[in-house]
């Protein structure tokens, strides 16, 4: 017997490494690496952990040639704790949901991933 994946993203997604920085109210600043982003959110590494529906602040250092980063609100959707190959340290990995991007914000965002 098969079985079968059902695919619930609504938003195409690209595959690109590049730099986020992640803040929960007023909280330190903690430093990720973005793998996979699309319209509607991120997967993302991250030395820091974040726990399942907090709100971050984010800051994508996106490598679109802008020189200002794309400041968004986001939620943890999903955690996962993994543990670092270089320094032993554990890492998590998130899945971040993007809420209320301005038409700005969703323009500029759709442009990148159009690239």
């Amino acid at each position: 017997m098969s079985k079968t994946t059902v695919e619930r993203r609504t938003s195409p997604r690209k595959t690109r490494t590049f730099e986020v920085h992640g803040r929960a109210d007023a909280g330190e600043l903690a430093r990720m690496t973005a793998r996979d982003l699309s319209l509607g959110g991120l997967y993302c590494t991250s030395s820091a952990d974040f726990a399942e529906m907090t709100r971050l602040a984010v800051t994508l250092m996106l490598p679109d040639g802008e020189a200002h980063p794309l400041d968004l609100q986001a939620v943890v959707v999903r955690r996962k704790e993994v543990h670092g190959a270089a320094t032993g340290r554990p890492l998590f990995e998130l899945a971040l949901f993007f809420h209320g991007l301005t038409d700005a914000q969703r323009i500029r965002l759709a442009s990148f991933l159009d690239s």
